[in-house]
């Protein structure tokens, strides 16, 4: 038999609590959207190549766990 589930209660959490998740969050969060990514864009060709790259290494890791080289 499964037992049916029993809502808690919510009650409101004191202001101090609040203020406390407030600042944590203004502190880990920038509330500025930024503008412009500073990130460059990579062509796909580069990234395909460090895909491959990544698979043949992992193969040659595992093949290498295996003993088969």
């Amino acid at each position: 038999m499964i037992a049916p589930i029993r809502q808690k209660e919510t009650r409101p959490r004191p202001p101090g609590i609040r203020r406390a998740y407030r600042l944590v969050a203004s502190t880990l969060l920038s509330d500025r959207p930024r503008r412009g990514s500073q990130t460059p864009w990579v062509p796909a060709w580069q990234a395909w190549l460090y895909t491959g790259w990544v698979v043949i290494v992992v193969g040659a890791y595992a093949a290498s766990m295996l003993g088969w080289i």
